[in-house]
């Protein structure tokens, strides 16, 4: 099952809106085949396995199938049903690590294995196998994309210098992590001051081949310059804002791609981010990673959309006087602040990320 889900992370930002899924093989003690689902409308990972156990000129007749995810029982627009195969291929046994969250699956799969004699165990490393597929979860059974809210600080919890320059808080190492990230996630989100400041691209820079989050720009005024990095580099990209004017700059940005959708806003002008995040998931977003300054942190917290944090934390210092990473969230007792759970840390050189989940 170890096997399984690294097969799996193989197609990570490839298969949205479909989970992450790794199936290994197993018969008389020898792994006989293996296989991942590498893309949407591809062959699901069970399929890939049995294809990759053929070449091989392998019997599966009595086999044991290792798959990271409840396999299917229903038939989409591309993908025919994976249980009707394995029960065809007489596979003996099969090692599940979780339930399909899927309310068109989640045990259905499951049952019709057992009523055609195949015995099946649950749960196996299943803890790995939901945190692969957290952002999917959320997505099959709300329509709402998972948040992830990212930031790089200093020890003493500062994102810039009080001059504003943040260039470079982390190392090439941390930043490499950053775009591990960002190859994940179906979106990039950041505040028009980002834009304006950095004027961003938002893309991935890894070696391998990979496909680019959509960018994602809260900008109630609509600000956006027509000649911003972000809009020349992405294909598409998503601009939330109030602002009901403009509608040149508006029919120009929609040429360059760009999706206006048009949200409510509070007296300071603060768009609704439950609201978008509604809207987000309607347009197939399944997962969202935010990248905007303090400002932004604070307004996705008091929100209450973000679901994960993920903080860098680099070996420096820059006083009381630099930016902090997270703005005003009004919170007058230390008993009404936000809690972190689930907490993982992880040392890169001299560099942490922290990793956790807000407690609903």
């Amino acid at each position: 099952m170890s096997l399984a889900l690294k097969l799996a992370k193989k197609a990570e930002g490839m298969t949205s809106p479909n989970p992450l899924v790794g199936a290994v093989l197993v018969k008389h003690g020898k792994i006989i085949g293996q296989g991942y689902h590498k893309k949407a409308g591809l062959p699901h990972a069970e399929i890939e396995a049995f294809k990759n156990a053929d070449k091989k000129r392998n019997s599966l007749k009595g086999a044991t199938l290792y798959v990271t995810l409840e396999p299917c029982c229903h038939k989409d627009k591309r993908t025919p049903p994976c249980v009707n195969t394995i029960i065809e291929k007489q596979i003996s046994k099969v090692f599940v690590a979780m339930l399909d969250p899927n309310p068109k699956v989640s045990g259905n799969g499951i049952k019709k294995l057992r009523k055609s004699a195949i015995e099946v165990e649950v749960g196996i490393l299943e803890e790995k196998a939901k945190e692969l597929n957290e952002a999917f979860s959320k997505y099959i059974t709300t329509g709402k994309p998972f948040v992830i809210l990212k930031l790089a600080a200093t020890m003493d919890g500062k994102i810039a210098a009080y001059t504003g320059d943040s260039k470079w808080i982390g190392s090439p190492t941390q930043r490499k992590y950053a775009h591990q990230l960002r190859n994940k996630v179906d979106g990039v989100m950041v505040g028009i001051e980002t834009v304006l400041k950095d004027n961003p691209s938002l893309n991935v820079r890894l070696d391998k081949k990979t496909s680019y989050p959509v960018p994602i720009v809260l900008d109630s005024k609509l600000r956006i310059p027509i000649d911003s990095n972000l809009l020349s580099i992405h294909e598409h990209s998503i601009i939330a804002t109030s602002s009901k004017s403009y509608p040149r700059k508006k029919e120009k940005l929609i040429n360059l791609g760009a999706t206006i959708l048009h949200l409510k806003a509070d007296k300071n002008g603060k768009l609704n981010l439950k609201e978008l995040v509604k809207r987000l998931g309607k347009h197939g977003i399944t997962s969202v990673l935010i990248e905007g300054g303090s400002k932004v942190a604070a307004s996705a917290l008091k929100s209450g959309i973000v679901d994960k944090v993920v903080f860098f934390y680099a070996p420096k210092i820059v006083g009381s006087e630099g930016i902090s990473m997270i703005g005003e969230l009004g919170i007058s007792t230390i008993k009404k602040s936000l809690e972190i759970k689930d907490i993982k840390i992880t040392k890169i050189k001299d560099e942490f990320m922290i990793e956790g989940y807000l407690k609903r």
